[in-house]
């Protein structure tokens, strides 16, 4: 083989060469661009799987604490329904109002444990509305707003000199009940970890 066709060949060898290597250079920078977006989207995607989670997390806990409520109610633990709600919390409850922890703490140890408010929640049953409930969880994951049909069972404590408390009390009544189709419209807020009620009115 002359010098000229081998200083030829060997030319053609390199630029093959040269040109399968620009080729792996250029996959493997292709590769690597890839790569972090690959990443970002996997981590979007798992950061969203958290906050689907969070979010879930959060309103089973807020159904729980409005169920605590209503028990607590019910079983005329009014010590227990007012550790429930915060500080600067807001409460309207068929006629009976209360603004700031104190004042709750004054309207179910008074107005409902002595029996002297018009209008008193007694009991609380499943409503047929119920599919309609919504918790709605904020941006932020420390606030939310919440819908909850219910029917409660009103009380209107009879007044002790009437002659219809009398006769009632003969029979064992001290009060004139009935059930009340409504919703629940309620505030929350989170504090330290934990969902507290922030307003709380039924309608």
């Amino acid at each position: 083989m002359s010098e000229g066709k081998m200083n030829g060949t060997r030319r053609a060898f390199f630029l093959r060469g040269s040109a399968v290597l620009g080729a792996g250079a250029i996959t493997t920078t292709a590769a690597t661009a890839l790569l972090p977006r690959s990443s970002c989207a996997a981590a979007d995607q798992v950061q969203g799987l958290q906050r689907d989670l969070r979010c879930h997390q959060d309103r089973e806990a807020i159904r729980r604490l409005h169920l605590a409520f209503t028990a607590a109610v019910e079983n005329q633990d009014y010590d227990t329904a007012v550790e429930l709600f915060e500080s600067h919390a807001a409460v309207a409850l068929s006629g009976s109002n209360a603004i700031g922890k104190p004042a709750i703490r004054l309207l179910f140890a008074t107005q409902y444990r002595q029996q002297l408010a018009p209008i008193i929640h007694s009991a609380y049953r499943r409503s047929p509305l119920q599919q309609q409930d919504l918790i709605e969880i904020a941006a932020d994951g420390a606030q939310a707003a919440a819908t909850f049909h219910c029917d409660v069972e009103l009380s209107s404590p009879l007044p002790s000199d009437s002659t219809l408390a009398q006769m009632a009390r003969l029979q064992g009544q001290v009060a004139e009940r009935h059930w009340k189709a409504g919703r629940f419209e309620a505030r929350y807020v989170k504090i330290a970890g934990c969902w507290q009620i922030a307003a709380l009115r039924f309608t």
